[in-house]
Parts: C-alpha cells; structure tokens; sequence
C-alpha cells in the first residue's frame, strides 16, 4: 500500500485552557488568540497540498481548520471519532477542583492508570482504540495522498504513541501545542512520526496583552431562568470589542450584568445590576453557580475579566429596561429567551462559553 501523509494539529487556544479547566468534549469554542492562532495556521499551511482535511465536529476544531480550509478549497469531512476524551463528570471543573474534590481519582488519572474510569467518562485505554483506529482508518482510505487531521491534544497524544510505541502509561515529554502542523506517515499498517512541532522553533502568536499584568475587572453576571429552563440573554453591540468586529461580528449575545463598583460585593453588584437591567427587585440571587476569569477587550485597553455567575428562577418576564445606563442604552440592542438546544446549535457568538451544558447541570 502506497505511503499515507498524515498532518495532525490541535486546536487553537481557548479560555478554559487558560483557566486549566476540563473542557473535554464539552463545545468550548476558541478565544481570541485562538482565532488568531487559527489564521497563523492558515497562513503557514496554505501553500502545502492537502487532499482531504479532517476535523473532530467540536467547534474549537472546527474554528481552528476552517480558515485553512477556505483558503486551501477543500471540504471539511467531521468525525465524532477524533473527538477529545470523554472526561464525564469532571467536565466544567478546573484541575484544582477536580483535585481537591477526588484527590485519589486524580492521582489516577495523573498516572494514566488505562482502565481508570471517571463517571459518565470512558477510560484511556477505551479513548485509544477509539482514535487510533479512527486515525488508522483515515489512512488506510487515503493510500498516496496527503491529508490533514485537526483535533484535540489527546488525539495527537494517541498518534504520537502509535507513531513512536511510547506505552499508554509512560510520560510523554514534547508537549502539543496549539495549532501546529505534526506530520506523520502511514504505510503497510504501520505508523511513523516524521515531524513533531517544537515551541522554540515557532513563531509565537503575540497578543496586545502579553507581557503586561492586566487590570483585574470583577463582574457579577445573572442568568434569570424561565419555567422551561431558558435563560434570559442580551444581544450586545461589538463596538467596544474591536477584536470581534475585526473577525465579522456585529453582535454576541451574553448574561445580564455588570463590574462591581468601588467596594461592592459581587452579592451586591448582583442585586444592583439586576435591578438596573431588568426591573427586578425582590428576587433571592441564591448562590453562585459558575466562574471564569480571561483576557478581555473594551475599546482600545484589555483587562483581566473575573466574572461570576448567578442563577436565579425567575419565571418568563419582560425585562424592564428603564434603568439601563448611558452605555447599556447604546449597546444592548435586544433581549431573548434561550433554551440549551438553541444555544448549542447557535452560530453567532454565545458567553459564557459552555452555557448549554451549564443550563443541563441546573436542571438538575
């Protein structure tokens, strides 16, 4: 059987990378340098020849490939197959969640312990014959051709271990980086690593605030919920976003709320910003449900955004938006109710990232 080229790369950057946060097949999409990281890929790529491109059908993959794609002509051919690995009940936690709540399962999955199973998950060594034989099977139908595979660093973990028979319990020391070519061969049923990209080696993707120690923005965010568990979101204007106007968004839609003001609790600046933007005054907050913290652009400047996440039972209502400030009068330009499904399949810009599978976890 003729050679198979076989080009693997990783997604792009995404917040829950940063925040070191389990995304695993959870539909995280990719943050601005990701974006950016994106068309870097597409840039150094454009000029190779590809006969097919490949894609895990998770959207921070997808992001990564298409602007290779469009430049390059080509289709994108989806796989539930190259997805990452299912990590189960740990999805949406941090490493240092995960680690103080299952200290001894962590242990194990530090360990890739093979048969170690997280709840709702599947197991190592389940997740390695899942892509192995996927990446195997996109070889063996492309003899003489070259194609490329964008995925997860799992995957490219599980081909870097077929390609040089490290076992599925020893430490791998090259790390997988974002959005870099690792290019493999396949022939006769055997694999062969002919390239891995190296960090030293590449050019870094340089973003207006690397290198600086960004102002801390603290900002209490409310999802109001209806009886059928939709979640109240606003359409926002991208004016003080110039990075999201630069890739074509005029819009995104995001939870209510605001910064906290000089000596506020986020408890507080919840309260106020409730009843600024929707009228609502005697509604318990309850507790806080979800965080995140991540660079974020208003007009020219970035800060280090820390937000957190209150979810309230509402009930269906019209919001009373009499009280919105200067700014939120400018650039709020419309409200809807939003139920996880329609959230999942939404094309335009949706925060917090995930908030589908968040909506899943309150119905509970």
């Amino acid at each position: 059987m003729a050679r198979t080229r076989i080009c693997l790369a990783r997604h792009g950057e995404t917040n829950w990378n940063l925040e070191r946060r389990v995304q695993g097949q959870l539909n995280i999409p990719l943050n601005v340098r990701g974006m950016a990281q994106a068309e870097a890929l597409a840039r150094e790529l454009g000029s190779t020849h590809f006969d097919r491109i490949y894609s895990s059908d998770l959207k921070r993959a997808m992001q990564t490939v298409t602007p290779l794609a469009r430049r390059l002509g080509l289709p994108i051919e989806t796989s539930v197959a190259l997805r990452e690995k299912d990590d189960g009940d740990w999805h949406g936690m941090t490493f240092d969640d995960v680690d103080r709540a299952f200290p001894s399962e962590h242990a194990k999955h530090r360990q890739r312990q093979a048969d170690f199973l997280i709840p709702g998950g599947e197991t190592l060594s389940a997740f390695a014959a899942r892509v192995g034989d996927e990446l195997s099977a996109i070889a063996a139908r492309h003899p003489g051709e070259t194609v490329l595979v964008v995925a997860h660093a799992g995957v490219l973990d599980i081909g870097y271990r077929l390609a040089t028979g490290l076992g599925l319990s020893e430490k791998r020391d090259p790390p997988v980086l974002h959005a870099a070519p690792n290019w493999f061969s396949y022939e006769d049923g055997r694999w062969t690593l002919e390239r891995w990209a190296e960090e030293g080696a590449r050019e870094r993707v340089v973003m207006p605030y690397d290198g600086r120690k960004l102002e801390r923005r603290p900002a209490a965010r409310l999802l109001p919920l209806d009886e059928q568990n939709r979640v109240l979101l606003f359409r926002y204007s991208t004016r003080l976003s110039p990075v999201f106007v630069a890739q074509g968004h005029s819009h995104f839609w995001g939870s209510i709320g605001g910064a906290l003001e000089p000596g506020e609790t986020f408890d507080a600046a919840a309260r106020r910003e409730l009843a600024e933007e929707t009228g609502l005054t005697d509604v318990a907050i309850g507790d806080i449900v979800f965080s995140r913290e991540f660079p974020m652009q208003l007009g020219e400047d970035w800060f280090q955004a820390d937000e957190r996440f209150y979810a309230i039972r509402t009930g269906e209502f019209t919001p009373d938006t009499s009280g919105f400030t200067e700014i939120e009068r400018s650039d709020v330009l419309g409200w809807k109710w939003w139920s996880a499904e329609e959230i999942a399949a939404a094309q335009e810009l949706v925060f917090p990232e995930a908030l589908d599978w968040l909506l899943g976890k309150l119905r509970r």
